[in-house]
């Protein structure tokens, strides 16, 4: 005895999450498979005159469906995927840091599941399961992270951060920009920084940057939130427990690799100092590629 759960055409396609059943079962979830199902089971069901089955002929078989697919265009910025721009407040004022920092894998992950979990009582008993979510390409980066720690033991954390972000590529398996999935399943949109951040992390690489960019002092972050327009200071001081005292001037200027100004009205200098971190000598080039409407000067060239 099984099942088989198809797309209504009514309701359109579905996502279709791996989740543990009782019995053995199959997910349809896109309408034009689903027809391709309706269709062989009427074209294989004899009826009389009055439309009463007489006799079902139809034959299938639920097989082993773990089969490794590599031909799939990845990766790609899922649905869920937390976009950009970021704000400051909740009256939606955007503020001058890159949001999201950087993509990783976090679609149908198999990963460890507390068998005491009340979370997701289908998944009660299990030890392991297929998740998705931000919560499953945090772990990715956490664990990058402490790879590079073991490596670089003297690395703050925005050392590393800054090692997995100029090492990410936007570049998926075709050679083309990562997409972006749309409202409609199945669908793909173009993406920008504000769906992949800095990229697709790149462990490998991110072992050898060449250079990073570090804010390593505390000092450096409340300098940046209290640079900010619309911020409270007294926010900031309940929060942190310091007065803020000298800005960065702009809150851009905040050491990070990523430049992300909100609001351009006129000619703005935005400083980065990086760190060579390379064990041989090396030879950087400079380049930027101005939005539309602006020009860019780098010093030094």
């Amino acid at each position: 005895m099984g099942f088989v759960l198809v797309a209504n055409p009514s309701y359109g396609d579905f996502i279709g999450q791996p989740i543990p059943f009782s019995v053995s079962g199959a997910l349809i979830p896109k309408v034009a498979d689903a027809k391709i199902v309706s269709q062989y089971y009427e074209q294989q069901t004899l009826r009389d005159a009055r439309g009463i089955v007489r006799q079902f002929n139809a034959r299938a078989a639920i097989q082993d469906g773990r089969v490794a697919s590599f031909g799939v265009q990845a990766p790609i910025v899922s649905r869920f995927s937390s976009r950009g721009p970021g704000f400051i407040d909740i009256n939606r004022n955007p503020s001058d840091v890159l949001k999201p920092d950087i993509l990783a894998p976090g679609n149908e992950i198999w990963a460890a599941w507390s068998p005491l979990s009340a979370l997701d009582p289908i998944l009660t008993g299990y030890n392991f399961a297929l998740l998705s979510g931000s919560s499953m390409a945090a772990p990715h980066v956490a664990g990058i992270a402490a790879l590079i720690k073991q490596e670089y033991p003297s690395w703050n954390p925005s050392m590393i951060a800054s090692a997995m972000s100029t090492t990410a590529t936007k570049f998926d398996n075709n050679g083309g920009i990562i997409m972006a999935e749309g409202f409609n399943i199945g669908s793909l949109n173009s993406s920008n920084n504000f769906d992949f951040g800095a990229g697709f992390v790149n462990p490998t690489h991110a072992m050898d940057p060449g250079l990073v960019l570090s804010s390593a002092e505390f000092e450096d972050y409340i300098s940046f939130l209290c640079s900010m327009p619309f911020i409270d200071r007294f926010a900031i001081r309940a929060a942190t427990r310091v007065w803020c005292g000298q800005s960065v001037g702009h809150p851009a200027n905040l050491n990070i690799p990523s430049v992300t100004i909100s609001a351009l009205r006129r000619s703005l200098t935005v400083r980065r100092s990086f760190k060579n971190v390379a064990t041989k000598p090396e030879t950087y080039v400079s380049l930027a590629i101005p939005p539309n409407g602006t020009t860019i000067t780098l010093r030094p060239p």
